[in-house]
């Protein structure tokens, strides 16, 4: 039995069991996989570099895995699900019914359950014996409880492209006032009243934080409007009274000049899963973080975190490569490859923002030249007082 034959009939078990499937298929193997992808969503989440043919949560969001197989290449698929448990609740083989049967002692006594299929459906299902848990997993159930939410966010925490985050509510406040609008016009107006020339990227930021809905016209989502109802109550009706505030911030941050407003900031930001182990990962580095002690500690417990918010889109492949050959250590420790893979914007816009928003204490350096110019260990991340332990 093929493959893909067998890609299906688990869907379909996995589907009647109401669990929340994603999938990973190549691109060159859209074709072969045509029946999966229309019912599944693609996911791009790694355990220990390597992509689980599906992934999701279980009835019980409980995070599961899946390596499926046909009637061959049985043992490397062993190895696969052996390599999900470390981020995964439960890992499962899947394949030809027949095939994975005699493998079935030697995956029981390793913690891996089975998934049997035949031409007309799955015929055996046999659960892990135990549950297999990692620091790993809160990392995983973080990138599917991003990809699960239908979009509700826009993009990643770290590439906000603004160092006032102020910036991000102006959209908000624009909303408020006029209702949906076009983004040409919210643009337009970002401009003539906040006297702000940034405006696609205020909205685009917005957007990212969950405070703007998908499609056009531009709207505000719940949370939005949340916020908008923060800032009436705080006293700014327009955009005039949001230009008044950021001019008192100059020189200073808004965490130490209007607090209210730092943690209606700190709250947007918290509510997107990469950003709550962000922190986890800095409390734990703290008091006073070495950046390249933040990468390890990212890459070794909360790899999905550091592939999607810490490096570019080319870096993530060649970090996601190193991580599945093993040499995990070079990520961190070689100058060559971290200044190759990390985003700048996460040392200069990242760094000011995390300091607006009350979680690094003002003393903290950022930094806005090239990368090959950086040097760690002038310019370390100090946590703000509050978030030492």
């Amino acid at each position: 039995m093929d493959e893909a034959a067998v890609f299906d009939h688990v869907i379909t078990a996995l589907e009647e069991r109401n669990y929340d499937p994603l999938v990973h298929v190549p691109e060159a193997h859209s074709e072969t996989y045509a029946d999966v992808l229309d019912r599944c969503r693609r996911h791009a989440i790694t355990i220990r570099g390597r992509y689980p043919d599906v992934i999701g949560f279980t009835d019980r969001n409980r995070v599961f895995a899946v390596e499926v197989k046909g009637s061959s290449e049985l043992l490397r698929g062993i190895g696969q699900a052996l390599t999900y448990q470390e981020g995964a609740h439960v890992s499962y083989l899947a394949g030809d019914a027949t095939a994975v049967d005699s493998h079935a002692s030697l995956l029981r006594s390793k913690g891996v359950g089975v998934i049997g299929v035949r031409e007309d459906g799955v015929s055996a299902w046999r659960a892990p014996p135990r549950a297999e848990t990692s620091t790993e997993v809160a990392d995983v159930e973080g990138q599917l409880s991003l990809r699960l939410r239908g979009g509700e966010f826009g993009g990643d925490v770290t590439t906000l492209t603004l160092a006032q985050p102020l910036n991000y509510l102006a959209p908000v406040v624009g909303l408020d006032e006029s209702g949906p609008t076009p983004r040409d016009e919210l643009v337009e107006r970002l401009a003539d009243e906040y006297s702000f020339g940034a405006g696609d990227s205020a909205v685009a930021s917005a957007r990212t934080l969950g405070l703007l809905a998908a499609g056009s016209p531009c709207r505000l989502t719940d949370q939005g409007e949340l916020s908008a109802t923060v800032l009436r109550g705080y006293g700014v009706a327009d955009l005039d009274d949001l230009w008044a505030i950021k001019r008192e911030t100059r020189g200073s941050t808004v965490v130490e000049t209007h607090p209210p407003l730092a943690i209606l900031l700190r709250n947007a930001f918290a509510r997107h899963p990469a950003f709550g182990l962000l922190l986890e990962a800095l409390r734990a580095e703290g008091p006073r973080v070495h950046f390249l002690d933040l990468l390890e500690r990212l890459v070794r417990e909360y790899p999905n975190v550091f592939l999607s918010a810490v490096c570019t889109t080319r870096g993530a492949e060649r970090a996601r490569e190193l991580i599945e050959r093993g040499e995990t250590a070079r990520i961190y420790a070689d100058p060559d490859v971290w200044r190759d893979v990390v985003r700048n914007n996460v040392l200069f816009n990242f760094v000011q923002q995390l300091k607006h928003v009350g979680v690094l204490a003002p003393e903290t350096r950022s930094h806005s030249g090239a990368m090959a110019e950086y040097d760690p260990d002038e310019k370390p991340w100090i946590l703000a007082p509050d978030e030492r332990g």
